[in-house]
């Protein structure tokens, strides 16, 4: 299956918690299978027109995303990945979102 790439275009995206390392049950930090690069999650505000939401990013970088509180930043390649599983009887699903990076916006320029 392709990767499912969002079209940012019409979303605005502000940090909203800082970065840290992605771990894993035993605190080590994660590394992308592909890649090789450490995980990094970081939190987003997501604003389009009428709407607002957080959304939890994982951030495949060499080095952690140089971005903080309240800046706003561009994801590269924004990626939905839909999951599913279950547990004990129980169905759980949702999205998580991955990006190959922050790009930090100039707002001076604005």
């Amino acid at each position: 299956m392709g990767r499912l790439l969002l079209d940012t275009s019409r979303v605005s995206y502000e940090v909203a918690v800082n970065p840290v390392p992605k771990l894993d049950p035993q605190g080590q930090q994660k590394f992308d299978r592909e890649t090789k690069a450490p995980m990094w999650a970081v939190e987003l505000y997501a604003l389009s027109e009428g709407a607002a939401e957080v959304i939890k990013v994982t951030v495949v970088s060499p080095t952690m995303p140089a971005v903080t509180v309240r800046q706003p930043v561009n994801p590269v390649e924004l990626e939905a990945m839909p999951w599913f599983n279950e547990r004990d009887g129980k169905a759980r699903h949702g999205v998580a979102f991955r990006a190959m990076g922050l790009t930090p916006l100039d707002t001076a320029a604005a």
